[in-house]
């Protein structure tokens, strides 16, 4: 009986994360929005955050007041690494390997993280990675590839520096799950998101100043956008991970779990945006949602006693 609660909880928490990736899919729509609104990808990135942190205020007033806002000096450390490195440093290195290289390559390199989340899952957790998560570790790197690039890979262009700066934000973009997974066993989701979101603001301020990149740009729709933008795939979609998260999941198994981010953004180019649809592209679609599959395969065969062969 034990056993079974277990399993489901577990299951509902991955369902959570599933839903976590599918707002986060929402993203480039949102910023497809706020640019052609006028807005810089500094001021972006630093709206995201700031607009998160502004909405959980009144937020977690209402649940609890002023219980949600307490946090020791551990949960804050936790809540700085995470605001700094997978917030801020996270923003900063991904908008680099842009600039260098240009969007596909350094998407290209950013889903890097899955294989990091495996390598530290192990280190850290002593997840067991086997065959079959690796086969869909490589199968959902496959499909991300495709998905992002439509088969199209005249437009890669690397440069060490640029290749450096979009590894290096693929390793902080998995760090956010290893430092989530170990934050939210004492503390509240809210908790850990809204200070981490608070020092993700500061930092990226501070570096960005984005503050010149505002100006003539507060009216109602730009308003509506960034408030929009802070909700959907900020606060709704950490909320969602990390709540995932406390459910006891394997960590390796999450970022491949999330990455359905990738199927909906491009379903999202397609419809809203009138990208282009190209065999290459569908097959990515495919992979990343054979991938998902995979995963759930090994959880199931776990349960059915089959671990060794699997795992």
């Amino acid at each position: 009986m034990e056993k079974a609660t277990e399993n489901l909880q577990q299951r509902n928490g991955y369902i959570l994360i599933l839903i976590a990736g599918m707002l986060w899919g929402s993203i480039g729509l949102f910023v497809t929005i706020l640019k052609a609104l006028g807005a810089g990808s500094a001021l972006i990135a630093f709206l995201r955050l700031g607009i998160g942190f502004i909405l959980l205020l009144p937020m977690m007033y209402a649940m609890q007041g002023i219980e949600l806002f307490k946090i020791d000096k551990k949960g804050l450390l936790l809540c700085l690494a995470l605001g700094i490195f997978s917030q801020g440093l996270f923003n900063l290195s991904y908008n680099e390997a842009i600039r260098k290289m240009g969007v596909a390559t350094a998407s290209v390199l950013l889903y890097t993280a899955p294989l990091f989340v495996c390598i530290m899952s192990g280190i850290f957790f002593k997840e067991k990675i086997g065959k079959v998560k690796i086969a869909a570790l490589l199968v959902n790197i496959t499909g991300c590839i495709l998905t992002v690039t439509g088969g199209d890979f005249t437009s890669i262009h690397f440069s060490v520096y640029g290749t450096v700066v979009g590894v290096t934000a693929g390793f902080l973009y998995a760090l956010m799950t290893i430092l989530g997974k170990t934050s939210i066993k004492d503390y509240s989701s809210l908790t850990i998101i809204f200070y981490s979101f608070l020092f993700g603001t500061l930092f990226l301020g501070v570096v960005l100043q984005p503050w010149n990149d505002m100006r003539g740009r507060m009216n109602l729709y730009f308003i509506a956008a960034a408030i929009g933008f802070g909700l959907i795939p900020t606060v709704g979609s950490y909320f969602l991970y990390m709540n995932g998260l406390a459910k006891g999941l394997e960590a390796s198994k999450v970022p491949v779990i999330a990455s359905i981010e990738t199927v909906v953004a491009a379903f999202i180019g397609i419809a809203v945006l009138h990208e282009a649809v190209s065999l290459a592209k569908l097959i990515g679609i495919g992979c990343v949602i054979a991938s998902i599959c995979l995963m759930n395969l090994v959880q199931q065969e776990k349960q059915g006693g089959s671990e060794g062969s699997l795992n």
